[in-house]
């Protein structure tokens, strides 16, 4: 019984190693991450972000409270010397930008494109969905979480090891460009 639960162990113990050094690497001409550590998470289905989104209440402070003063735009001397945008914020605009797209019912295109701050509405979900596709592919979580027998679905409940969103949203506010706040952007003029 010791020597099973030994070999598992070191299993265990050696796969979080290779992953910890596979996260720690970086390679040479790609552009630059923000240094975050790992946080331990367990997913779990939030109705709050599956809702419709109500149109006339304008904000949604859920969703907002995901961005950071500045939207993920940050600006560095060592790490971005020109205004760059975090990926992970990126990833959750179009997120946002295809939910809203999905739930909307307006067939007014002046309407949708005031949301897409003046963008083409069908142009920039597009460009969303592409985004999000190669988010996915290039972070290949290789998280292995059980079937769901009781829901049919795959992936919560489940102890995951992450990285640490809320340490990359205090370092995005520290960095940030400008003051904006929320989805649908309120800037804040100096």
């Amino acid at each position: 019984m010791f020597i099973a639960f030994a070999a598992v162990a070191g299993y265990l113990l050696g796969s979080l190693n290779h992953h910890a050094e596979c996260e720690s690497v970086y390679l040479a001409d790609t552009i630059s991450q923000v240094p975050i550590g790992p946080s331990r998470s367990i997913l779990q289905y939030n109705s709050s972000f599956a809702a419709p989104p109500r149109i006339e209440a304008g904000s949604e402070p859920v969703w907002d409270s995901m961005i950071p003063n500045g939207l993920g735009y940050i600006k560095d001397p060592i790490t971005a010397t020109e205004t760059s945008v975090l990926s992970a914020f990126h990833q959750l605009h179009c997120l946002y930008t295809v939910r809203r797209a999905f739930y909307s019912n307006s067939t007014i295109e002046d309407e949708l494109e005031a949301f897409d701050l003046g963008k083409e509405r069908k142009p920039h979900v597009a460009h969303c969905f592409d985004y999000l596709r190669q988010g996915i592919l290039c972070s290949a979580d290789s998280s292995m979480p059980a079937v769901d027998t009781v829901n049919g679905f795959l992936g919560a409940g489940f102890p995951r090891q992450c990285r640490d969103f809320e340490e990359l949203k205090g370092w995005a506010e520290t960095h940030r460009a400008f003051d904006a706040h929320g989805f649908l952007v309120e800037m804040e003029h100096e």
